[in-house]
């Protein structure tokens, strides 16, 4: 029975190290991710994001669904080059995981600069899904609506 005990024991320890090790892995690249989008790194945006990445914008509208991950590197290539420039940092980040797949909350605060030096500041809320393969945790769905 001791030996019974001592190994629930253990077992319930394990699962919440792993659990807060997933959380911290998954913070670790919501936090890339919003890195690249900053630095107007393209390839360290995509790569955090998988193929079948979709997303309801800021704006409204349709799910977005269309994009390959090629197009989405384009796009943001050709938003860098002609001079858009983000400044984004998130708030009360929330994670929530459930084995391979992670729920995040929180707020995106920040600004955008367009070309003719305007500049875009908003607070939007934000939820994104990530889910874990290959070891790696990459965004498959994000939700983002003004605040």
């Amino acid at each position: 029975m001791k030996a019974l005990t001592t190994l629930l024991v253990v077992g319930m320890f394990a699962t919440t190290v792993a659990i807060a090790d997933d959380v911290d892995d998954v913070k670790a690249a919501v936090q890339g991710l919003f890195a690249a989008v900053n630095a107007g790194d393209a390839d360290g945006r995509v790569s955090r994001r998988m193929a079948e990445y979709s997303n309801f914008g800021r704006g409204g509208g349709l799910l977005n669904t269309s994009n390959s991950p090629e197009e989405r590197r384009k796009a943001f290539q050709a938003s860098v080059a002609a001079g858009f420039k983000r400044n984004y940092q998130l708030r009360n980040l929330e994670v929530k995981v459930y084995g391979n797949t992670a729920v995040v909350t929180g707020y995106l605060v920040g600004s955008m600069t367009v070309p003719n030096g305007d500049v875009n500041r908003w607070t939007d809320r934000r939820t994104g899904v990530w889910v874990k393969q290959g070891g790696t945790w990459k965004e498959v769905h994000m939700h983002q609506s003004p605040n």
